[in-house]
C-alpha cells in the first residue's frame, strides 16, 4: 500500500514522489520523499501538523496517527 501526503491546496490528481510517504509491502515500509517532509514539519512546524491529510492508493483518508499506527507494525526503510 502506498501513502501520500497531502497538505492544503494539494490536488490527489497531480500527486508525485515528492508527496509519497512510502509503500508498505511484504513487512516493510519504503520511506519516500514525503516521509523527510513529513519529518521536518514534526521538528520545525509543527502547528501545521493539523492541516496535514495522509491518503493511501486506496482512497482510504488516514490521521497522522493513523498512519503511524499502520507502520509501527512494519520494519522501516527510508
Amino acid at each position: 500500500m502506498q501513502y501520500y501526503l497531502l497538505m492544503p491546496g494539494d490536488r490527489e490528481s497531480e500527486l508525485s514522489d515528492a508527496n509519497l510517504l512510502g509503500d508498505a509491502s511484504f513487512g516493510t515500509f519504503w520511506g519516500g520523499s514525503g516521509l523527510k517532509v513529513l519529518m521536518s514539519m514534526v521538528d520545525k512546524q509543527p502547528e501545521v501538523l493539523p492541516n496535514v491529510i495522509i491518503k493511501t492508493d486506496t482512497n482510504k483518508t488516514l490521521t497522522i496517527d493513523q498512519f503511524l499506527t499502520d507502520i509501527s507494525k512494519l520494519k522501516i526503510h527510508y
